[in-house]
């Protein structure tokens, strides 16, 4: 397309476009890049004298489509031109159904772009248009939905009713949609007004509005659901799964309760691998959920149920190295620890059956609490007062990995220890030099200085405890003794890197206070980053670990959220003593 007649369809310089024309007649059909006429290009930019004259000197423009095959009435809704709509309006039948290449009217454009004006224009006598679906299977209503266009989507259901009928390519109907958008209460509300039964509707998953509000722990929109048709909460979809398995897997207590309090029976159905809520909560470690459910009346049927391959939720928490879950299963009086598998195998001989993964102090920890619960309860089993390991070349192997990984700790505990002992000796502010405090602090009386002392000790304290559980626990020669210690030496060096981490910046505090901006800055660089670091650090850890089908990080996906260090102290407190 010639520059100068872009320029001036772009700008609406109807003169120059007259005068352009006039020297070559052919110059309208002219194109950009991106297949875009005049048309289009006066259509978007709203220039509506000069879109009424390029209609009349050539009307095949109009229905001409650039490469996204949308013609000018698509760029014109997409642009929100509400006057160049109504000329196309009284020049085209049915403008409001015209499509482009995927399938998107006008309509969905103007939704798409929240423009209200224009949407009432275009539906203005034409309300079937609302029915039409593009290539994906989105109605105008649900592209509104799914934007969060509240008010939109009002306008459109109260323009037509019917589009409530809408199912998607996936089967989803538009209160699944709304259900997925959250925030969209309003709207919830509304489509359960004018057609409640929409809540038993089962997407090509065959779940139900409920299935996702579950899903997505929405508590509000579960409440709302509940109240409206509790029937959808004992719907299976194509996994055999219900409401209640969702909130199971998902560690969701609070869901599990409210789904319960309307149907309680809903707690013996299984899905099609026969899991129940306990083997779904024991699975993914959702200890809250696992003693929540140990507490129900139907827990005796539920502990001991096995799976089609013959796991009871033991054996799932164990073969997941949950050691937390394990703890509390086996030392319930419910559940029978001997169960085997198909296998023949018991959930203590799952975990020695099957590689760590790179999870060596999980399994270890698992191992010791069956071993504690085998000592407890089965005498048959002991040997000289102690549980017979027959897999001793395993344990040492773990043992092995794990003397590794102390050195690494010991190296860091010990230079966490000298800086710290070195920043308590050259201390921010320095030292009077004479009068009756000569050699006392400059900054005593600051509150600030006050807390990089308390930080600094607990640092250097913590570090040169860890440094010290390190070197006393390797002298064990027995490897689970190792073990037992060392998780309590993560925790320490934790704890000294955070106190390490508090004392920079109350040192710096303290000495910038004069300058309160940067004070304030250098407390936020040094608290919030690794604060981000520490508590988001695991789900950066499972997002790369997406891009690898290893053993080792399937399994560190497995137990990922489970290996924040001071765990540890809870576990071993639990199953040590």
């Amino acid at each position: 397309m010639d520059q100068q007649f872009l320029m001036a369809a772009r700008t609406g310089n109807l003169n120059l476009i007259k005068q352009l024309v006039d020297a070559e007649t052919n110059i309208l059909n002219a194109t950009t890049p991106q297949g875009n006429t005049a048309l289009h290009m006066a259509a978007r930019f709203g220039h509506k004298d000069l879109v009424e004259q390029i209609i009349n000197w050539h009307p095949n423009l109009i229905h001409k489509t650039n490469l996204n095959g949308e013609t000018p009435f698509h760029v014109a809704a997409k642009a929100g031109r509400f006057d160049v709509i109504l000329l196309f309006k009284a020049t085209v039948e049915d403008i409001a159904r015209v499509r482009d290449k995927h399938g998107d009217t006008p309509l969905h454009c103007a939704v798409r772009n929240n423009h209200k004006l224009v949407i009432w224009l275009l539906v203005d006598g034409d309300q079937e248009a609302l029915r039409l679906v593009n290539n994906a299977g989105e109605s105008p209503l649900v592209v509104a939905i799914d934007l969060g266009l509240t008010n939109v989507a009002h306008s459109i259901i109260f323009g037509n009713p019917s589009t409530l009928d809408h199912r998607g390519n996936n089967g989803q109907t538009p209160l699944h949609r709304a259900v997925l958008s959250r925030d969209l209460a309003a709207i919830v509300d509304r489509i359960l007004v004018l057609k409640p039964e929409l809540i038993t509707m089962q997407d090509g998953k065959g779940r139900n509005p409920l299935h996702y509000a579950v899903s997505l722990g929405d508590y509000e929109m579960v409440k709302k659901l509940l109240e409206c048709n509790s029937s959808a909460a004992y719907q299976v979809d194509n996994n055999r799964q219900i409401p209640l398995h969702f909130a199971a897997k998902n560690g969701q207590v609070s869901l599990l309760k409210l789904l319960l309090n309307p149907c309680p029976d809903t707690v013996e159905m299984i899905n099609n691998e026969q899991w129940n809520i306990l083997h779904l909560s024991a699975k993914n470690g959702y200890m809250n959920v696992v003693l929540y459910v140990l507490d129900l009346p139907e827990a005796e049927d539920l502990v001991n149920g096995s799976d089609i391959a013959g796991n009871t939720p033991l054996h799932l928490a164990a073969m997941n190295f949950h050691s937390n879950v394990v703890y509390f299963l086996s030392r319930n009086s419910k559940v029978n620890i001997r169960v085997m598998n198909q296998n023949s195998q018991t959930a203590l001989d799952v975990v020695y059956s099957i590689e760590d993964g790179g999870m060596e102090l999980q399994k270890h920890l698992t191992l010791k609490a069956l071993k504690s619960s085998y000592t407890k309860r089965a005498g048959d089993l002991l040997q000289d007062g102690g549980f017979v390991d027959t897999d001793v070349e395993k344990t040492n192997k773990i043992g092995q990995k794990s003397r590794e990984m102390a050195t690494t700790m010991l190296l860091m505990a010990t230079l966490i220890a000298t800086f710290t002992f070195t920043a308590a000796f050259t201390i921010p502010g320095g030292f009077k030099n004479n009068g009756p405090e000569e050699g006392m602090s400059t900054l005593l009386g600051k509150s600030a200085f006050k807390a990089f002392v308390v930080t600094d000790s607990i640092a250097f304290t913590s570090s040169m405890t860890a440094a010290v559980l390190v070197f006393w626990s390797s002298s064990y020669q027995v490897t689970e003794s190792f073990m037992d210690t060392l998780p309590f030496a993560i925790a320490f060096t934790w704890i000294a890197l955070v106190a390490m981490a508090l004392a920079f910046v109350t040192g710096l505090f303290v000495v910038l206070s004069k300058t309160l901006w940067l004070a304030i800055l250098v407390c936020f660089i040094g608290c919030a980053s690794p604060a981000i670091l520490y508590l988001f650090g695991p789900l950066f850890l499972l997002v790369f670990d997406r891009l690898s089908s290893s053993p080792t990080s399937l399994a560190r996906r497995r137990n990922i959220l489970e290996d924040n260090p001071f765990l540890f102290i809870f576990r071993l407190t639990k199953m040590i003593y």
